[in-house]
């Protein structure tokens, strides 16, 4: 897994170990088609692949990327991604609902600055808190509240309600504390986000060698 206190060459591998499965070079770049993203003033890529329902209550701060597959409901209630976050493949970002004086309501759903929401994870947390990183495979359970510096381990299953506190690790099925996290780990999951944002960078257009004209 990743380790704590990498420089930047080591987070861009690490990054592209624990979003990708493979680790390359750490000078490597990840590649995407022009063609097939968004590229906003604020600097966010949005893969037009991905399903942003009722996207004008979906805000997006800066430099987030979000990838094919991922589903965000706008519709049910206001969604709010912080800078620098990834959504990764196939995951899907739901407001949470309750019941309040007999009807059922959704409640907003806000994700703070460098987060990482690994790929076929399923998020219906109320609050997820800055520098929070969230596996692949995972179910975030309604109004759950992820606080600042928390990390969840691939396949964890958090019941709904489950509260976060700082600097722990969630990993099982139902999720609970198995593990503590540094003081320094803020500043990692910023060297992950901004090192990543970094490197996934537009596919360069292909040299063409002119042809020989005929003589």
């Amino acid at each position: 897994r990743v380790r704590i206190g990498l420089g930047l060459s080591g987070v861009a591998a690490a990054v592209m170990f624990e979003l990708h499965g493979t680790v390359e070079e750490p000078t490597a770049k990840i590649y995407f088609d022009a063609k097939s993203y968004i590229q906003t003033k604020l600097g966010n890529k949005i893969s037009k692949k991905s399903i942003l329902y009722g996207s004008s209550k979906i805000r997006v701060l800066g430099k987030t990327i979000v990838e094919p597959g991922v589903i965000i409901r706008g519709d049910l209630a206001t969604v709010d991604l912080g800078k620098n976050c990834i959504i990764c493949e196939n995951s899907v970002i739901r407001p949470p609902d309750q019941r309040f004086q007999g009807k059922t309501m959704f409640v907003p759903l806000k994700i703070g600055d460098h987060c990482i929401i690994e790929s076929n994870s399923v998020v219906q947390a109320a609050k997820i808190s800055d520098y929070v990183h969230v596996g692949k495979n995972c179910v975030i359970g309604k109004r759950c509240m992820l606080s600042s510096c928390v990390k969840i381990l691939d396949n964890t299953v958090l019941a709904p309600n489950t509260v976060c506190p700082p600097f722990t690790v969630f990993g099982g099925s139902p999720g609970k504390v198995v593990a503590r996290l540094p003081p320094s780990y803020q500043y990692f999951c910023m060297e992950q986000t901004m090192t990543y944002y970094r490197i996934f960078v537009e596919k360069p257009r292909e040299i063409r060698t002119p042809k020989p004209s005929k003589s």
